[in-house]
């Protein structure tokens, strides 16, 4: 039989925590990854309990499985981007340090995840220190949020001024890029700093303002458009009207915070409502 083969999309591998209620973690990363044409691997870094309404628990993955899915993945040579989420603790980080000091050519993405919005401890202190220390210094670019920022950089984070700080002083820690992320702001801004000039992205507040999950997922549409050739400023505006839609085409799953609909992109069928039209007859 001949099998002809298609184009490979290029691979982006996720290291993070899973979510369940599939709004953010791997599972956010994974849906972002196809709806840009990139095939997702995933290596994770410890199952969360938790649903619409919030986080209740952490299981951290032990360091050596965490160590053996990288690697087993890296094996079949195809990774070209890592997208970095939850870490849940040293152990973890140091692995993911590793990784990228032996992977120096790849690109990687820090969403430097640290606590959930309802205040459950996704990272410990120690493991935070390592991310202070050692990893900012290896990956592409990392993208805080406001209060991510204000927890590695010491300072108070709270508007536009105090985020062009935060960047310049993440760079100043060794970070080759850093984007802080002002979701939360009256008017929605991130800035980027690279190194020698600043630069201001300015958004539109969306409805519903109760999502989840939206900085994993701009953080793997930015990786997706960089490793599909995009400079990094292009990456941002592209990354922020991802999650624009994706934001404007939400629907809720529970009672709790809205999830984004990271698959907006794919045509709607219609929806079935007579369940018994949708039998087929049978043939006689």
């Amino acid at each position: 039989m001949n099998h002809q083969l298609n184009s490979p999309c290029p691979v982006i591998m996720t290291i993070g925590g899973f979510d369940p209620s599939a709004g953010a973690g791997i599972a956010a990363d994974l849906k972002t990854f196809s709806a840009h044409n990139c095939y997702g691997v995933a290596a994770l870094t410890a199952l969360t309990v938790q649903n619409s309404q919030g986080a209740t628990a952490v299981f951290p993955t032990d360091s050596r499985v965490l160590k053996a899915s990288i690697q087993a993945l890296l094996e079949d040579g195809r990774v070209k981007a890592f997208k970095i989420g939850m870490l849940a603790n040293q152990a973890n980080a140091q692995v993911v340090c590793e990784v990228l000091e032996s992977n120096p050519s790849l690109l990687a993405v820090l969403d430097p995840v640290i606590r959930s919005s309802t205040g459950l401890e996704l990272l410990d202190a120690a493991g935070v220190e390592v991310l202070r220390q050692r990893l900012l210094g290896r990956v592409s670019v990392v993208t805080p949020n406001l209060a991510e920022a204000a927890a590695l950089t010491g300072l108070q984070v709270d508007n536009l001024g105090t985020m062009k700080a935060a960047a310049r002083k993440l760079v100043e820690m060794g970070a080759r890029a850093a984007i802080v992320t002002g979701g939360h702001l009256d008017k929605p801004s991130d800035v980027l700093f690279d190194g020698s000039e600043l630069e201001t992205f300015v958004g539109d507040r969306m409805k519903p303002d109760n999502t989840h999950g939206t900085g994993c997922t701009f953080a793997s549409a930015l990786a997706a458009n960089l490793v599909l050739g995009r400079q990094l400023s292009d990456a941002i505006v592209l990354a922020k009207a991802f999650v624009t839609e994706a934001i404007r085409k939400a629907f809720p799953i529970g009672p709790g915070r809205v999830p984004l609909n990271h698959l907006y992109r794919m045509a709607a069928s219609p929806r079935v409502t007579d369940h018994s039209s949708a039998i087929p007859e049978p043939v006689h």
